[in-house]
């Protein structure tokens, strides 16, 4: 038996319950992973919510660190006692998740070898964020250096990495759009411009190459606007809640771009995309390349905490659950 958060109906932050279930088997394909640490993201207050509609009863939690503890048939390059990071969120295959626990199952695919001396909790804040954005940046938009990059969403987890892998590329500028006042770009930022979202017609039309939006809605709509020819709307999430559709004609006529990435649903169709973006995150941030802010770290049974903060839009940039 081991200790997971489990969801047995879905609801408030009071559905996250601390539990003693089973501990999973790894099967054909995959590993068993002793979690060190959980990330904690927004989307786990979905599937929290019943958002997605997923069975229950089940474990939250799409991206973990930790040591291998059992290796299934079929797999090579792991072994026990190696200190790993892994996806959970290739729901293409089946139902996964299951971080917020003492074990974890991951595809090997989705998995990558830590070195030795790596931080745990440093690289589990990294993971799902990290690989999204090298997709969009890289395989999407396929970033250059003379394009100018604007983030939505820019003070959130998905934002921040966003704006620091499009400046390491590096883009020519990337412009940080926030929903307050930020201020003037800090030295050790990756903003090479900061703009509040309610100013963002200061920004002349035809001067952005790429937009990278996990916010949609009429924010979404207004920084399409603003894409010169041959520009990309890279679309990672709704935040908003709010749809704003975008017109074939305009795409056409403005010779623009809408791209989409969905991580959890496309994974399991390009598992050696995602394994290059995974081992790339995690060797820039293990290099102190990649600069993410030390994430916040709770206990395992402050879960409901971490979600509660995450829901009232007061939690940092990262959250990490400590679960061993």
């Amino acid at each position: 038996m081991m200790r997971a958060v489990v969801v047995k109906t879905p609801g408030p932050v009071e559905s996250l319950q601390l539990a003693e279930v089973p501990e999973p088997s790894p099967g054909p394909g995959e590993l068993a992973i002793d979690v060190a640490y959980a990330g904690v993201g927004f989307v786990d207050t979905l599937f929290r919510s019943g958002a997605f509609g997923v069975p229950t009863p089940f474990t939250p939690g799409i991206e973990v660190t930790g040591h291998v503890r059992e290796v299934g048939p079929d797999v090579v390059g792991f072994r026990p006692g190696q200190p790993v990071a892994a996806l959970l969120n290739d729901f293409g295959r089946g139902m996964r998740a299951g971080g917020y626990a003492e074990v974890a199952v991951a595809h090997a695919a989705m998995a990558t070898r830590l070195p030795d001396d790596a931080d745990l909790a440093r690289m589990a804040a990294v993971l799902v964020n990290g690989v999204t954005a090298w997709l969009a940046l890289h395989d999407l938009a396929r970033l250059g250096v003379h394009d100018n990059v604007l983030v939505l969403g820019a003070s959130g987890g998905l934002g921040s990495i966003a704006g620091r892998i499009a400046a390491g590329h590096p883009a020519r500028t990337v412009t940080g759009v926030f929903g307050r006042t930020p201020g003037r770009p800090s030295a050790t930022g990756p903003w090479t411009h900061t703009v509040r979202s309610d100013d963002l017609g200061s920004i002349g039309s035809g001067e952005v190459d790429v937009v990278v939006d996990p916010v949609g809605g009429e924010l979404s709509r207004r920084a399409y606007e603003l894409l010169a020819p041959f520009g990309r709307l890279v679309v990672l999430g709704n935040a908003s809640g709010h749809e704003h559709p975008v017109s074939t004609d305009s795409a056409w006529l403005g010779s623009r771009q809408v791209l989409g990435l969905s991580l959890g649903g496309v994974a399991h169709l390009v598992p050696d995309r995602v394994a290059a973006a995974l081992s790339a995150v995690v060797g820039l941030t293990h290099r102190d390349v990649l600069r993410e802010p030390a994430p916040a770290v709770l206990p395992l049974e402050q879960a409901a905490d971490a979600h509660r903060a995450l829901e009232q839009r007061r939690a940092p940039a990262k959250t990490v659950l400590a679960v061993r």
